[in-house]
């Protein structure tokens, strides 16, 4: 059986760690919980971006779920739970993670980190408490956005019948910091 610290030191590193910027900064937290497109299967799946990563388990958020067309929103403030993945993480794919929800290298207003200690079920078996990071939508990226009665946005998209564009979404690239 692999330990979440075991599954961490196993995972490939294509990221480059040569993009840093100096206004850049990692949340501390060791793992991530990813509710939409970069769950296993979501079109920025972070298998894309981590190659051989391996899911250490699943928890729910508790929040309100948005519709915000080819992506969801979840604020962290509602009863409704959310079904989440559970990723070990390090400073590189964190920093691709804030390109992707629009945090770096520009700030386009969508999105905070939140650091949250949940109990996660384990892909091996048991449970675990552990300090994560979820990307927050702020209110004003949801304000008017319909709210997704379902748990599992993966799921609840698919039963949409809409074709996704089938590619992931264009990183955050402002000009000149890349």
């Amino acid at each position: 059986m692999t330990t979440s610290l075991e599954a961490f030191a196993e995972m490939d590193s294509p990221i480059s760690s040569t993009d840093a910027a100096s206004d850049w900064q990692a949340c501390g937290a060791t793992c991530v919980a990813v509710y939409g497109t970069l769950r296993a299967g979501g079109v920025n799946d972070i298998a894309k971006l981590r190659p051989g990563i391996a899911c250490l388990g699943r928890t729910r958020l508790s929040g309100t779920l948005h519709d915000l067309g080819w992506y969801p929103g979840l604020r962290l403030e509602g009863t409704q739970t959310v079904l989440a993945e559970v990723y070990p993480m390090d400073e590189p794919l964190e920093q691709a993670m804030d390109r992707i929800e629009g945090l770096w290298p520009e700030d386009l207003g969508e999105y905070r980190k939140r650091i949250l200690t949940l109990p996660v079920m384990l892909t091996h078996g048991g449970q675990q408490t552990m300090t994560l990071l979820v990307y927050e939508a702020l209110p004003a990226t949801v304000h008017g956005a319909p709210v997704i009665a379902a748990s599992d946005w993966i799921e609840w998209f698919k039963s949409q019948g809409i074709q996704h564009p089938g590619t992931a979404f264009e990183l955050n690239s402002a000009p000149g910091k890349i």
